[in-house]
């Protein structure tokens, strides 16, 4: 059977497609978050940045009935609001975070507003707070690596 050049284009370009596809969707399945890690600093599972609502690392109830109560996470978040669980109203843990840990290699940033602005707190690897500054607590909307 002969393909026609046509087809062999066509042919490499949807296989290129699909590689692309695969690798976007691999390197995304890598980040993840997760809502309610529990109490105490040795819930934060490895390579996490975790955020408390409460001091000493203590998990909070939901706060006005929709905030988490803790959570933790292996990528940046711009918007703590934003965050949800499945098919849920939850408003993430915007502006209630009294407690974090990063159990990383790398010095996290958390920011006083979403998208990475306004005051900004900057702890380093391995870092723990059970207690934020009263400057930053209950005022953290977004954090990142940096």
């Amino acid at each position: 059977m002969k393909i026609s050049t046509g087809k062999t284009a066509r042919l490499a370009l949807c296989a290129a497609a699909v590689t692309g596809l695969i690798m976007t969707t691999a390197t995304s399945a890598s980040a993840a978050s997760v809502v309610s890690i529990g109490h105490g600093a040795g819930s934060c599972p490895s390579a996490f940045i975790c955020l408390w609502s409460e001091g000493n690392f203590i998990q909070g109830t939901f706060v006005d009935g929709a905030k988490f109560g803790s959570f933790g996470s292996n990528q940046n978040i711009g918007d703590m609001g934003k965050l949800k669980r499945e098919s849920s109203a939850d408003k993430g843990m915007q502006d209630v975070t009294s407690s974090v840990l990063n159990n990383t290699g790398s010095a996290v940033c958390f920011y006083e507003h979403n998208g990475y602005r306004g005051a900004e707190f900057r702890i380093g690897p391995w870092e723990q707070w059970p207690s934020l500054p009263s400057w930053i607590n209950d005022k953290i909307s977004s954090f990142k690596y940096c």
